[in-house]
């Protein structure tokens, strides 16, 4: 099954409505992109993905909205005032918004690598 905007879209009440159908296409071809060439197990040592790959196509893609729309909000005033956001390092890329946290869940790190040598 191949992922659609509106897939994307049904994660969330709102459907960022700031972002253009282009936009919210193009950052949807980024978040597959991304999931070919760091996630996918044969273009990838590590990490790799565990969870089912549209779930975290998905959850990728609105993570990428959201972070298009300026990031998530951590906090809001009663009137709509203020708004504060999530922020951080290049390192915590997929912490920064619940969608990410939902994509990072169906990734496994594997930290070592065993090799077996058979002398004979």
């Amino acid at each position: 099954m191949a992922v659609t905007v509106q897939d994307v879209e049904n994660l969330d009440a709102n459907g960022w409505r700031n972002l253009s159908d282009s936009r919210k296409q193009a950052l949807l071809e980024d978040a597959e992109t991304e999931y070919a060439t760091m996630y996918d197990a044969r273009n990838s040592r590590f990490p790799t993905l565990v969870g089912d790959k549209d779930v975290f196509i998905k959850n990728l893609a609105a993570h990428k909205y959201e972070l298009a729309e300026g990031g998530e909000a951590s906090s809001e005033g009663g009137q709509g005032g203020s708004t504060s956001y999530v922020t951080g390092q290049a390192d915590d890329y997929l912490t920064l918004t619940r969608y990410g946290k939902t994509a990072l869940r169906h990734v496994r790190y594997d930290e070592s690598i065993a090799i077996v040598r058979n002398y004979r």
